[in-house]
């Protein structure tokens, strides 16, 4: 009889530590800061974080630059075709036909004209060099000072991307996907007109890159050859996210839905969003990945598609407006009135390796053509300087319960039932 007991209050503590434990690495998400725009009424835009989360750029109405604890900010010109260096070192930008490269802290190091309106630019991972692309098809390549570095007239861009290996840049436009070198020398081609290809995601290594548009998304090498090509959604893809490899993709898309594929195009889960999956993002590793949805829902998954968390905001989330830090810590994302810096909670091996390999899909090559440089060159203008402003955030922080709780628990258990049994 005595024996009976010991063991059921013995099974009722240890189910009773199991739910603490549960409870303790339950994951959360706390909001650090909350950032109005600079100016009333004002929309965030392309939503960017540095691999650290130290410092957090959006574009929009104003541009908006803020380090993680808040005690440096600035905001500047329209930014809606704007982009920050992996480094959070430098910020360009553009209004009209004219191209902006800011500092750090928001001070002007020069400004450039170009023959159109500027539709499209992209930064260096440390701000070697700066690509911008106008409405008449010109792309245009400055270094850091300002001085020229190459030319090309192509067509029409609708994206653009620079390697984080600094040593290739992409762009889509409605004639197909276009590779240039940093001076932008064709590297590679595809020639089909009616493009999908919107969306560019490039592994860190620079070996392979995912591009998105329509129902469709694509891999190819940095050499151009097609890996694969699949109809992956159902309707209209809104945003794309890789890892750091390549080896998860995420797609969130108009079918109410986020999706993970594997390195060779295979769908391996899909999480319904309820809405529109206006944004996402993920981690180094893709252990973290994050959607957006149209009625506000900011969602947390684990790199097979289990939801971690979820969490709400006021509004809608705006499209492309979210980040993930390397290590799956920190994440950014605006509504339609706020950006917000959160930190999640109770997620082991965060950044642990979580690289999958599938069985690949068949390969169907694409044709390649070249493409002929024009050196012509640019003339130079001279900008003003920005003001800046600041803007005050709002702090809040949410933590689980530690683990230590349950200690005591499991040791007078075994104390009890040792007695006991003596």
């Amino acid at each position: 009889m005595r024996t009976g007991f010991l063991n059921r209050y013995l099974a009722v503590v240890l189910l009773l530590s199991a739910c603490l434990v549960g409870t303790a690495a339950a994951t959360s998400l706390g909001i650090d800061w909350k950032q109005s725009p600079i100016l009333a009424d004002n929309v965030f835009s392309g939503v960017t974080i540095t691999p650290d989360a130290s410092k957090v750029f959006s574009g929009g109405s104003q541009l908006l630059v803020r380090n993680w604890e808040g005690d440096a900010h600035w905001g500047g010109q329209v930014g809606f075709i704007a982009a920050m260096s992996a480094d959070g070192q430098y910020i360009v930008s553009s209004s009209g036909s004219t191209i902006t490269l800011l500092n750090t802290s928001g001070s002007q190091i020069w400004s450039r004209n170009m023959d159109g309106q500027i539709k499209a630019v992209a930064v260096s991972k440390n701000g070697s060099f700066v690509i911008s692309a106008d409405d008449k098809g010109n792309y245009n390549s400055w270094a850091t000072n300002g001085d020229f570095y190459g030319r090309n007239k192509t067509d029409i861009v609708k994206k653009m991307a620079i390697a984080p290996s600094g040593d290739l840049v992409v762009v889509t436009t409605d004639a197909g996907i276009r590779f240039f070198a940093p001076d932008l020398e064709p590297v590679w081609t595809d020639p089909r007109a009616g493009s999908l290809d919107d969306y560019i995601q490039i592994a860190d290594d620079g070996s392979t890159i995912i591009t998105a548009g329509g129902s469709r998304v694509s891999s190819h090498t940095r050499k151009g050859l097609l890996n694969w090509q699949a109809e992956v959604t159902k309707d209209t893809i809104n945003d794309l996210a890789c890892s750091e490899d390549c080896s998860l993709i995420v797609v969130g898309s108009q079918d109410n839905a986020v999706r993970g594929l594997d390195r060779y195009g295979k769908t391996h889960w899909t999480y319904s969003t309820g809405q529109w999956a206006n944004a996402v993002a993920t981690s180094r590793n893709g252990a973290v990945v994050a959607a957006g949805a149209n009625d506000g829902t900011l969602f947390v998954f684990d790199h097979n598609g289990n939801l971690l968390t979820k969490r709400s905001f006021d509004s809608r989330i705006q499209p492309r407006t979210l980040a993930v830090s390397r290590d799956g810590s920190r994440i950014a994302v605006a509504d339609q009135y706020y950006l917000y810096g959160l930190t999640l909670t109770g997620v082991s091996g965060s950044d642990a390796d979580s690289d999958t390999i599938f069985v690949a899909a068949s390969l169907n090559p694409v044709p390649k053509t070249t493409v002929t440089t024009v050196a012509t060159l640019v003339p130079v203008v001279t900008g003003t300087v920005l003001e800046t402003t600041t803007a005050t955030p709002a702090a809040t922080k949410q933590s689980p319960v530690g683990v230590w709780i349950v200690l005591p628990a499991v040791a007078g258990a075994f104390s009890l039932v040792k007695r006991y049994r003596q």
